[in-house]
Order: structure tokens, then C-alpha cells, then sequence
């Protein structure tokens, strides 16, 4: 039997009922030292109630340091329920098949506009064309989706 522990290791071999605790010292060297079996024990029941605390506590106290808006929006975004999960999973796979419909360019560049935020000006500049040929692309790629879902 043998447990990861930080960094060191304990083990136990049933054949010879030997418990033995394995590191690496401070110039990297390994170390195996045979330790009594209360040692070991108490290394387990330390582990585990470390394990426990901590979990209480990551449980139970918010850090330190949440702000305002983070406190404020925590007040007014809600856990999603299975529900609402499902929903959002459905509306996803819809989209998915939606942007089916899309010539590569326009989904590029609707995924790059809207859900990256990066401005017109900019993708315009990123594929050296002319600022009113992406929005073109964009209107149509969104009239696409637009009927997709009204259909």
C-alpha cells in the first residue's frame, strides 16, 4: 500500500508489516527511512484532517479580497440549475448548427466581432481589406442566423 503525500510518500509492505516514509532531501537526494507503525499512522490521520479542515474552511469563509462589484454581482448572478443548465446546452447546440450555414469568413469574423469584441476597424485591418466589406459579411452572417431561428 502505497500514499502520495505533498512531497513525500508513505508506504507499507504487507509481506514484512514494514511502513516506511520516502522524500527527497534538500539537495535533491532521495530518502527511504523505515518508520514505526504509529508514525505512519499518525502521518495518515494528520493528512486527513488537514484535508477536512481546510475543505471546512474553503467551504465556509469568502476571501479576503472580494470587492464591492464583486460582492454585488455575486448578489445578482445566481447558480445555474440543472434546468437552466440544459436550457443553455440546448440553445449552444442550436447555435452550433446554426453557424453550419456560415461561409468560413463570416463566422470568423462574427465570432471574432461579437463574441471577442474586437472592433471592425480592427478585423478590417487584421485581413487588409475594406471596413465595409466585413460589415457586409457580418449583416449577412447575421441574417443567416436570424433565419435559422425564425424557421
Amino acid at each position: 500500500m502505497q500514499y502520495d503525500v505533498d512531497t513525500y510518500k508513505l508506504e507499507y509492505i504487507e509481506e514484512t508489516e514494514q511502513y516506511y516514509i520516502s522524500f527527497k532531501d534538500s539537495v535533491e537526494n532521495d530518502c527511504r527511512i523505515e518508520i514505526s507503525k504509529d508514525i505512519f499512522e499518525a502521518y495518515i490521520t494528520s493528512k486527513k484532517s488537514y484535508i477536512k479542515v481546510k475543505n471546512q474552511k474553503d467551504r465556509h469563509e469568502e476571501p479576503g479580497n472580494l470587492t464591492e462589484e464583486d460582492i454585488y454581482i455575486r448578489s445578482i448572478d445566481k447558480e445555474k440549475g440543472t434546468e437552466d443548465k440544459a436550457i443553455a446546452n440546448i440553445y449552444k447546440e442550436q447555435l452550433k448548427n446554426a453557424k453550419k450555414a456560415l461561409t468560413e469568413s463570416q463566422k470568423r469574423r462574427i465570432e471574432l466581432n461579437i463574441e471577442t469584441g474586437i472592433s471592425i476597424r480592427e478585423l478590417a485591418k487584421r485581413e487588409n481589406v475594406r471596413k465595409n466589406q466585413i460589415e457586409k459579411s457580418i449583416t449577412l452572417g447575421l441574417k443567416k442566423l436570424k433565419n435559422f431561428f425564425e424557421n
